[in-house]
Parts: C-alpha cells; structure tokens; sequence
C-alpha cells in the first residue's frame, strides 16, 4: 500500500490531475497557514507511521513556501536519520539549529549528529552555545564531556560533567565516564574513589568496567597500590575485581601460590569476566618451573574448570598443562573436549591437528581436519595440514586435491605459503605431473629464493629427469655452501654431478655425505655405490650396495646391481 500511495503522490507532483494535487497547485504560489498546516499535519502523520519518504516528499515541498520554518528542516533530518542518510540529516538540522539557535531540542540534534560524523570541534561550538542560556544543562554538558573526550581534553570532559552532577547524581554511565577521563589522565587512587561511591549506593556493580580493566592493567606495578587495593578490598570484600588485580601484582612478584589464591578468590564472583581470568591464568602458568609448580597451576585450572563449567577457555588451558609437560595424549583429550563445547576456537582444533602429527596418527589428523572444516569452512591452513598428512601417507592424489582447495584461501604473506606449493610440487612430481610440480618449485623461489626443501626437491627431481641440470647444479650448489656438512643436501649434489657425468665429483661428495650419519639412508649408500661403480672401484661399489640392502627403502635394482657388479640405469 506504501508503494501505491508513493507512486500517487509522485504522478500527482509530477501530472498533477488528481484533486489533491490541483488543490496544491492553485496554492503553490503562496501556501495560506491552514494550508501550510494541513500539509505538515500530513507529514507527521506518515512520519508517524514510519513512511518517511512520503514525509520527506512533502517537507521538501513545504520548505519551498515556508523557507524560515525550523521545525521543517528539523523533521525533515529525523526523516534522513530514520533512512540512515545521516549528511542529508545533518544538513537539515544545520539549518534547523541555524533558524532556532535557542531551541534545545534541535541544538542537541545537531551536536549529536555533528558527533556521529567526528565533527568535533563543529559540536562544540553547538554546545558551548546552548550551555549559555543554562550552563548545568545535563543533558549537554553529557554530550560536551563526549566531545571533549574525542578531541583529548580530559579535564574540560572532567568539569563539564562536574557542573552536571546536581541533576544525574549516581547515574552509573556518568560514573564509568568519569572513571575512563581519571584512567586516561593516570590517576588511579580517583577512578577508584569513584567506583567506591558507586558501590555505595549500588552495591551490585563491579568496581570498573571490563573496559576500564583493561586500562588498568597497564596502570597498576608495584607496591604502591597493594595498600589501595587492601582497603578497597576491605569495604567491598565481594568485590572480584579486586582479587584480579592483587593476582596480577603477585604475578609480577613471581609469587605463584598467591596468584592463584586470588585468581580462585575472583573467580566467585559471578560479575568476573572468563576471559579475564583466563588470560590472568595463562600468565600465571608461565611461572611453572617444577613439579610442584604445576600441581598448583593445574589445580588452579581445574578449580575455574568447575565455576565455569561451559567455558570452553579453561578446559583447553588444562591442555596446555599437559602439553607443558609432554602429556601430549591427555592433553589432546582436553582440547577435543574444549573444541566440542560449542563456539569452538580455531586455535584450539590446530592444537589438535598439530597433536595428530605429534603423535603420529595422521589418520586423526584427517578426520579431525574434516571436523574442524564443518566448523571453519574458510580456514585454509586446516586444508593444508590435511593434504600434509595424506601427502605423509604416500596418498598424493588425495594430499593433491586437498592443497588444490587451499590454494584460493592462502596469502603470499601466510607462513605456510611455501610450504603448501613445495608439498604441492612435491605430489605432483609423485604423480608424473612434472610441469605442474615445476611451476610450484619456481613460485616459492619467486618469492623465497633461499627456500631449504624447494631448493633441494627441486634440483633432485630435475637430476632424475636429466632435465635443466646446470639450473639443478647450481640450486644445489647454493645449499651445499651454505651447509657443508648436511648429508641430504650433500647427497643431492652428488647426484646432479652424477648426471653430468662428473663421476669425480660425484664420489668426492657422496663420502662427505656418508660423513653425516643422522641422514645415512638406502639411497645415499646406493648413490655411493653407484659413483664407485663409475670410478672403477667395483668391489667398494658392491659393499656399498650391500649396506643399502641392510636398511630400509630399498629397491629391487639393488640386486641386479650386486649380481652384475656394475651401475644399472634406472
């Protein structure tokens, strides 16, 4: 029905062949006041009923024949307002307050528009103004304390809500904004003279705000508040807050016992926030340095476990005990828990995953991926710790799929950047998809020339294509030099130089290889062998073979290489 009367009342403006509209156009010239009346008693009616466009549509008409009437442009910014168009509001309660700079009401508008858009310094000359005619006007020195506030000037906020205390005496958000201005100005014995008289008159209320704390952490060292704290403390011994600063005095003594005292102690208080006493118990367990140590700390966590029985928060800072000394299974069953307790944290399911891999269940790391997906479905890191723990069991169409989907949701800028695209590189080669695993290789060393496991990978896998081996050469120069002593990289080398045909050089890196026994693996003995082999040393190269045979991984040439005594191409 709203949109038929707009269409009307537009044809009408427009046309003008309906009776209302004639009517107006026999008036356009000059509006007599019972006209001008009936159409802003029009007006109001559809502002009323909340159809501002038709309101403002006749405002706009109005203002055309009544130019000097403020309550038109007055109505007409609510109108604005109401549609969220807050310049056009602006503009018109201006004009309203500029018409009747005497009027409270359109002054206030005004100013807290002028508020709204950041306009500071234009709102306090609209308060300044309007605190002429009353100077203890609260309901302006409230919005000049804001203004005052925004533009850094904590004593005039400070005074203008002074001269307002007559009329909003206790009123708490007066209170918590006198307390913020002392906070901001450092002088914490006056924000807690202020919390004191609130708690006076409603004993209900917290001391500060949780805002407020935040400030305060930064505030209170030392000594020279523990007496302040004691005497608040023994007027208002309800009073959690309390406790939660006193915890965080005896953290910063490295007192533990007494930390953990007062963080129970402000625990049962129904008015402390979780997170707070969460973040105070993170940096409490930081004092762990025994066993004793941890008993107190994880007491303390089971304690806020069972105030706080639906927080999820507490239930995984007791995994992080158990991780703190290596318990890692236990530790995992907590953060299962605490991820299972709804509005779970990312943080904690990559707890898990990372546990997975920890202790080796990588098939849980891929169920719990999935888990942790239906939760998180944007989350990239959790595709790629998935595709990692396929990639580890050889399932490099499954880990290929899966770092795939991740790579719409990873940043250059993501820690894991390089190493999604050097696995990826990595499957595809397993795959035979060599141009695609040379295009992964090549975007990491765009952006990460020094990348140890691209570097490596990458010269290997061109050295067993016969493919690029002066570029193979010199990226595995590059780690060479850098460390001379690493068995893999110096294995690598030897085997770009193999396929260059500089047998030479190849043994002579292959025994300084064999030299890091921590990498000694089938292929490094094989390699070695192979390079005796090509030097004339036949016998040393059988040995050779026959000690890859001892371990794992080995391959079925090996035999045919010991029986025939000599290198056989792949």
């Amino acid at each position: 029905m709203k949109r038929i009367y707009l269409l009307l009342v537009l044809v009408s403006l427009l046309a003008m062949p309906a009776a209302w509209a004639q009517k107006k156009a026999k008036a356009l010239d000059a509006l007599t006041p019972a006209q001008s009346e009936e159409l802003m008693a029009e007006a109001m009616r559809h502002y009323v009923q909340e159809e501002y466009d038709e309101a403002i549509l006749i405002w706009e008409h109005l203002i055309q024949e009544v130019p000097k009437e403020a309550s038109i442009f007055y109505y007409l910014g609510k109108s604005y307002l109401a549609q969220d168009k807050k310049n056009l509001a602006y503009q018109n309660a201006k004009e309203a307050h500029a018409l009747s700079p005497f009027s409270l009401d359109y002054g206030l508008f005004y100013a807290d528009l002028a508020l709204e858009l950041r306009e500071y310094e234009e709102a306090l000359v609209i308060l300044k103004k309007l605190l002429a005619f009353d100077e203890s006007q609260p309901e302006v020195n409230i919005r000049l304390a804001q203004a005052f506030l925004w533009t850094d000037k904590g004593d005039e906020a400070l005074a203008a809500l002074q001269k307002a205390d007559a009329f909003i005496g206790d009123y708490p958000e007066i209170i918590r904004t006198k307390q913020f201005i002392y906070l901001k100005k450092k002088d914490v014995p006056a924000a807690f003279r202020e919390g004191e008289h609130l708690l006076e008159n409603i004993p209900e209320e917290s001391l500060f705000s949780w805002d407020q704390m935040e400030l305060l952490w930064d505030l209170v060292h030392g000594l020279e508040f523990k007496k302040l704290f004691e005497q608040v403390q023994n007027r208002f011994p309800d009073q959690g807050q309390i406790h939660l600063l006193q915890s965080k005095l005896f953290i910063e003594e490295k007192n533990l016992d007494s930390a953990c005292v007062k963080i129970r102690l402000g625990a049962v208080d129904a008015r402390v926030s979780p997170e707070v006493l969460g973040q105070l118990a993170i940096h409490a367990m930081e004092l762990v340095k025994s066993k004793e140590d941890w008993e107190k700390a994880h007491a303390m966590v089971q304690d806020l476990t069972h105030i706080f029985p639906d927080e999820a928060r507490f239930v995984a800072l007791e995994g992080d005990l158990w991780i703190s000394i290596s318990k890692f299974q236990e530790a995992q069953t907590n953060y299962l828990q605490a991820a299972r307790m709804g509005n779970p944290k990312f943080e904690v399911w990559a707890r898990i995953v990372q546990l997975d891999f920890e202790l080796n269940a990588l098939d849980s790391a891929i169920v719990h991926c999935d888990e942790a997906l239906h939760e998180f479905p944007t989350e990239g890191f959790l595709l790629f710790q998935k595709g990692f723990a396929q990639y580890l069991q050889a399932k490099n169409s499954e880990a290929i799929a899966s770092f795939e989907k991740a790579i719409p949701l990873v940043k250059d800028t993501d820690g894991w950047f390089t190493q999604l695209y050097g696995l990826l590189g990595d499957a595809y080669h397993a795959k035979t998809r060599y141009v695609e695993s040379d295009a992964c290789f090549e975007k990491v060393l765009a952006l990460k020339p020094d990348e140890e496991h691209v570097l490596n990978n990458y010269s290997y896998y061109l050295s067993l294509r016969k493919d690029k081996l002066d570029k193979a050469a010199r990226m595995s120069k590059s780690l060479v030099d850098k460390f001379p002593d690493n068995g893999t990289y110096l294995d690598t080398y030897a085997w770009v130089l193999f396929q260059q045909k500089d047998f030479a050089g190849a043994l002579t890196y292959m025994e300084r290889a064999l030299k890091d026994e921590k990498q000694n693996s089938a292929t490094v003995w094989e390699h070695y062998g192979d390079a005796l082999s090509q030097n004339n040393r036949i016998e040393d190269a059988v040995k050779a073979w026959k000690m890859a045979k001892t371990m794992d991984g080995t391959r079925e040439i090996l035999d045919k290489k010991i029986k025939m005594k000599r290198f056989i191409e792949n």
